[in-house]
């Protein structure tokens, strides 16, 4: 449907326009077509209305048809057609109204069959432009819907396959028309995420395409994590084995913490909106995209020792790997901070405070008093955690606004810091005072692992054991027995299987399984790296003759 605006300060003009021109064979109604008389009130109809087309005397009194057309395209909200009718002697006005806009005119005295070609030349170019429109829309949209799949399939590409210089023009202008140029201009760090017992989810499905509804399901929880939590760019895919391939702006090697946090809350989001368990490989480092390849072999190489270590958790390379480096606490994990306070020296309090720039950053806030009320509510859980685990100091309690007048003293995040650590590290001397010794800690740790190293032990199951988080369950073995945990859970599942290697009457599979080692293979390979010599050949060297 149409809509018509017919102006003319003569009565009858514009009254018999509107009456006598056949506007119901173009499919316009007369209550669509409307009349003004002069250009003020066309101009007042025009917002109004918003006609399609309109018809206008080029000159009248009070405003004119071409002071009308020029007030049109000035205020630029008029996208209809505008025919002016003239007299002979006013061409020149005519030249101007074409070059504001109007798109034909008709000569006094009107000739119906005239006006019929330009309106219908008029409805043709609208008709035109609105299939223009219309394709345009559905193009954008085709292409809003199809830029994600397409935005997938590149990342794939670099992260499935080594570099290849190559190729390298060809991605950047891809990665550029995709809106990923960030890929190429950031540092990157990458996550993997594996749903645990996925075959036994997809062979016990109580419904079809169960499996299919864990994965969107999963992906969604993500997708949305990372828009909520993560304020840099990040992108994800699919790969063959129905993992979560996720790789994230993260320009310097101290905002993986930032990362690690994401992925922990991944983890705990899944668990409670999806009801299943998921565990996250995350690459050691940073790197650019010539490095992605790589970074994704190493999450999928950790994401492998999950059978070992446990899953639905994060794997950090740190806790797997005999002569890999340790994590620090993250200052975002309350339970790893309050092990720091309550274990940790002023010197380690101070290195792990070292980050925090980073950590308040990934709050996203930019104005100082959000930043100060964020650092306080974050002191104040701290505070509630330590008094959970003993501390007897309650001042704070009594008058939280001292601690916040005191931090809103400081407006850098440097002077914030030293604020901060100064409070931890008045915690820590508090708890050193009836502190457990962590040798003690360590002892209760070795008994755990003598006790159950058939089992399927982790870091993070004889963590829970002694009541210390992983991280620094990780830290003590270093600084007590200096080996990392891994080293001395192995050591001891050896040495058991050295004692059971000497009956024969022991097969070297039920070696492997009794010691802890479900995959005999693996076993074999462990125990020639920390023995010398294979089961067998050690059973030979001892005079032991195999079956």
């Amino acid at each position: 449907m149409y809509r018509v605006l017919i102006v003319d300060d003569e009565k009858e003009i514009r009254e018999g326009l509107r009456l006598r021109f056949p506007w119901a064979d173009f499919g316009i109604g007369l209550d669509e077509v409307h009349t003004a008389d002069d250009g003020e009130s066309a101009l007042e109809l025009t917002e109004q209305l918003n006609p399609d087309v309109i018809v206008t005397d080029i000159k009248m009194s009070r405003m004119s048809g071409l002071e009308f057309i020029q007030s049109l395209h000035q205020q630029g909200h008029f996208s209809g057609k505008s025919v002016v009718i003239s007299g002979y002697d006013d061409f020149d006005l005519v030249k101007q109204a074409m070059q504001l806009g109007a798109i034909d005119y008709v000569l006094k005295p009107i000739n119906i069959d005239e006006l019929t070609q330009v309106v219908n030349k008029a409805l043709g170019q609208i008709r035109e432009e609105r299939l223009d429109k219309q394709n345009k829309l559905l193009l954008e949209s085709q292409v809003h819907f199809a830029l994600p799949k397409m935005q997938e399939e590149v990342v794939r590409e670099a992260a499935e396959n080594e570099y290849n210089p190559y190729w390298e023009s060809r991605m950047m202008h891809r990665l550029g028309n995709l809106q990923l140029e960030w890929l190429t201009q950031h540092k990157l760090a990458l996550m993997l995420i594996e749903v645990d017992d996925l075959k036994a989810i997809d062979q016990g499905r109580l419904y079809r395409k169960e499996k299919e509804l864990v994965l969107f399901g999963i992906g969604n929880v993500v997708k949305q994590t990372l828009q909520e939590e993560y304020l840099h760019p990040a992108c994800m895919y699919n790969d063959a084995k129905s993992r979560f391939v996720i790789v994230l702006s993260c320009n310097h090697q101290e905002q993986l913490a930032y990362v690690k946090e994401i992925a922990v809350t991944c983890i705990e989001r899944i668990n409670g909106y999806v009801k299943v368990k998921v565990s996250i490989g995350l690459a050691s480092t940073v790197g650019g995209i010539k490095q992605l390849y790589n970074m994704r072999q190493e999450a999928a190489d950790i994401l492998e020792q999950k059978a070992v270590y446990g899953g639905n958790r994060l794997l950090l390379r740190q806790d797997l790997g005999v002569d890999a480096e340790f994590s620090e606490p993250s200052l975002g994990n309350v339970n790893e901070m309050m092990d720091l306070i309550r274990y940790g020296s002023d010197r380690e309090i101070r290195e792990v405070m070292r980050s925090f720039a980073d950590f308040v950053r990934g709050w996203g806030a930019t104005n100082i008093k959000d930043i100060q009320q964020k650092i306080f509510e974050w002191l104040l859980e701290l505070f509630k955690k330590a008094v959970a685990a003993g501390w007897k100091e309650r001042g704070w309690e009594r008058n939280p606004i001292a601690i916040w007048d005191r931090l809103e003293q400081y407006d850098t995040l440097d002077s914030l810091r030293i604020q901060v650590e100064s409070y931890l590290i008045v915690i820590a001397a508090d708890f050193r005072k009836h502190l457990v010794p962590q040798s003690q800690i360590i002892s209760e740790a070795e008994k755990v692992i003598q006790r159950n190293y058939a089992d399927n032990l982790t870091l993070h199951t004889v963590s829970q054991e002694v009541h210390v988080t992983p991280v620094w369950l990780s830290k003590l073995f270093k600084k007590e027995k200096q080996q990392t945990f891994l080293e001395y859970l192995t050591e001891v599942r050896i040495e058991k299987a050295k004692e059971m290697l000497g009956d024969v009457g022991n097969k070297i599979y039920q070696v492997s399984q009794e010691v802890g080692y479900r995959d005999p293979v693996h076993f074999t390979k462990l125990f020639k790296k920390n023995v010398g010599h294979t089961p067998k050949e050690y059973r030979k060297l001892r005079g032991i003759i195999d079956e």
